[in-house]
């Protein structure tokens, strides 16, 4: 198995393991009506699953470069590396945004329950800003698990 399955492969059993403790944690939360502030119970929540899956994904990359050893490609496949790592770096910059704008949701979620403490926190509108965020947040984990996946079968069947 070469670095990148390697790597492709911790990535999607960490994406698993972290994001799905993550909705364990957060799904009860989002169906409570009953919970007055739901964006602070959930946010904390959010920032520690990504401190967490970022740590554990840059840490098993770093391993798995540092004990797998392979001499450099070959030149005509210097190309297309560079493309994927390229990609990559596209990918990461967008999931980046994405998360920044998962931030700012809940941020605003935050003021709404500040500004209406009682009666608006309970509506669907004093939730509507934190529903979007991690709607967003499933969006990204479901796109990376995809491109995961597709990538880790394109590369069995060569």
């Amino acid at each position: 198995m070469s670095l990148r399955e390697k790597q492709l492969w911790a990535s999607l059993v960490a994406g698993l393991l972290v994001w799905g403790a993550y909705a364990f944690r957060v799904v009860p939360v989002l169906l409570d009506p009953g919970h007055p502030h739901p964006a602070r119970a959930t946010g904390l929540a959010f920032l520690i699953a990504l401190v967490v899956f970022v740590v554990a994904e840059g840490a098993l990359a770093a391993a798995m470069a540092w004990f797998q050893r392979r001499h450099r490609p070959a030149q005509d496949q210097a190309l297309t590396d560079a493309a994927l790592v390229a990609g990559q770096v596209a990918l990461v910059v967008l999931i980046g945004l994405v998360v920044l704008t998962l931030i700012g949701l809940w941020l605003f979620a935050v003021w709404i329950e500040n500004q209406y403490a009682v009666g608006i926190g309970a509506t669907l509108l004093g939730r509507a800003p934190m529903l979007l965020a991690n709607l967003l947040l499933l969006e990204v984990i479901l796109a990376e698990g995809v491109r995961t996946t597709l990538t880790l079968l394109l590369v069995r069947r060569r």
